[in-house]
């Protein structure tokens, strides 16, 4: 139960609310009950409900990968993203040699900027992505041919 005191024109008035529920109010105002019937406002009528969220369960060690492991295809060593996000500004064009840790290309996620490196020491055999290009998580960005 709950208990409001409300001064109008210098008038003092205690208010407790005996019961609510979806369409009625009991109120007992000085001692006297009354009894008002709710209507839904604009705001109610159209607010939809709350959507539940379900995720699914992961197991740790289970499952995908958090991030993308690079991978060999034809001769070439293929840089992923380890998340998705967005390229903002590309290190490397074809041709260029490279060292294991070099950034190739840097891209936004999450609000934050990230730099993606080299996994390997060799040269750019193709930039798989372009600036301003929106990546998903496991994108393949830059092949490159491992040296010797």
């Amino acid at each position: 139960m709950h208990i409001y005191k409300f001064k109008i024109y210098g008038h003092d008035y205690e208010t407790k609310v005996i019961r609510r529920d979806e369409s009625e109010i009991v109120i007992e105002v000085n001692g006297e009950q009354y009894k008002a019937f709710l209507e839904p406002t604009k705001r109610q009528l159209s607010a939809k409900p709350t959507p539940k969220i379900t995720r699914p369960v992961t197991v740790p060690g289970g499952g995908t990968p958090i991030t993308a492991k690079p991978t060999d295809a034809k001769g070439a060593n293929i840089v992923k993203s380890p998340l998705p996000g967005l390229v903002l500004k590309l290190k490397v064009k074809e041709g260029d040699a490279v060292k294991i840790g070099d950034p190739v290309l840097v891209m936004e996620a999450m609000k934050m900027e990230n730099t993606i490196a080299a996994t390997m020491d060799g040269t750019i055999a193709k930039v798989l992505v372009k600036e301003g290009e929106s990546i998903l998580e496991g994108a393949e960005l830059v092949a490159i041919t491992p040296a010797g």
